[in-house]
């Protein structure tokens, strides 16, 4: 087993996990959260798939993000960056205008663009160090201030590092926090 099949199992997995809630949260749950200054869950669920996309896409290779595509447009990427960062109002706007369904579908989307260019992709360039700032010219939402600062310390790291820390890592932290929420707020609507 090499180091690159560690991360697509591991980048696999993020994908998975991320489906699997999708899957197991009701529309009614979608817009709901555990506490007062919490998350909903539709915008952590959408921020996880924002955040597969653009590490893989815009992150690491520079490229046109799956939300960049007219058909995915509709997800406030342009507007609401993906996720980090931005104004609490706007993450509630995202989870009540964005709906499970749509994320599904543009995770499925994200899923097979991500997973086939990490089996095409060779060891030098996951060892290559992207040029992250220029990168972020793509959205100006990405470069504000607020936005950069929450992923400023990837500039300089490796495409596996960045793989392995917001597309693995970071998925993996926020499905702890929505198998929280989700029982928090399932709690409260039996009791």
């Amino acid at each position: 087993m090499t180091g690159k099949d560690i991360l697509q199992m591991q980048l696999t997995g993020s994908f998975n996990l991320l489906q699997e809630r999708i899957d197991a949260v009701s529309d009614e749950e979608w817009a709901a959260r555990a506490i007062p200054e919490g998350s909903l869950l539709g915008f952590t669920l959408w921020h996880t798939a924002r955040i597969l996309d653009w590490g893989v896409h815009c992150a690491i290779q520079g490229i046109p993000e799956v939300a960049d595509r007219p058909e995915w447009r509709r997800l406030l990427g342009s507007e609401a960056a993906y996720g980090a960062g931005i104004p609490a109002e706007l993450a509630e706007r995202v989870a009540h205008s964005v709906s499970r369904e749509d994320v599904r579908g543009y995770l499925g989307a994200v899923r097979l663009s991500s997973l086939a260019w990490l089996k095409d992709v060779s060891d030098a360039d996951l060892d290559r160090v992207p040029d992250l700032y220029e990168h972020q010219q793509a959205n100006p939402r990405y470069v504000d201030p607020k936005v950069w600062a929450e992923v400023s310390s990837l500039a300089g790291l490796p495409a596996w590092h960045i793989l392995a820390r917001p597309c693995i890592m970071h998925i993996r932290l926020h499905m702890g926090e929505i198998n929280l929420t989700l029982q928090a707020v399932r709690s409260r609507a039996t009791a």
